[in-house]
């Protein structure tokens, strides 16, 4: 009988163990930096990095698009001013058409991903962004928001050098 009574209490140790249920944390992305090039005709540069949220709740809906859920990719540009990094975000430029100058933030936006099932997420992207063609070497500094609101680590691309 206290063997029956041992295992009975042995198997329900063992039962109550194999259910529990691992509560997930809401987690911030985590990005890599991969590569980063100019295009071949040197009018952009594309910046390749990989992306993983535990919680799985990156990108924004085409219908959000204000407020927090303006951007979700943030994106900061520096130039090498006399050996020293200068952010220069946003990128200010003449606009000669116009004959004036023209302020553009580099943020962009990475799609919803579905994933109602809420595991983890993990891909690689790519994303082509403009520098300006006066600097002779620059950089990027770039952060990844999830929908939680959860910043990434900041990832910098090696220097590009314009030829």
């Amino acid at each position: 009988m206290k063997q029956l009574v041992k295992l009975a209490i042995l198997f329900t140790i063992v039962l109550s163990l194999g259910c529990k249920k691992d509560d997930v944390e809401p987690v911030p992305p985590v990005i890599t930096f991969i590569d980063a090039q100019l295009s071949a005709d040197k009018s952009f540069s594309i910046v390749r990095f990989e992306f993983f949220d535990g919680d799985g709740d990156l990108g924004l809906k085409q219908n959000e698009s204000t407020g927090e859920q303006e951007f979700n990719v943030f994106i900061d540009y520096y130039e090498k001013v006399n050996g020293a990094w200068v952010l220069k975000s946003p990128v200010i430029t003449w606009n000669t058409t116009e004959a004036k100058f023209d302020t553009t933030e580099l943020h962009l936006r990475l799609p919803f991903l579905e994933n109602e099932s809420g595991r983890e997420l993990e891909g690689e992207t790519e994303i082509d962004l403009l520098y300006n063609f006066a600097a002779d070497t620059f950089r990027y500094e770039i952060t990844l928001k999830d929908r939680a609101f959860h910043l990434s680590n900041v990832i910098t691309t090696t220097d590009l050098v314009v030829n």
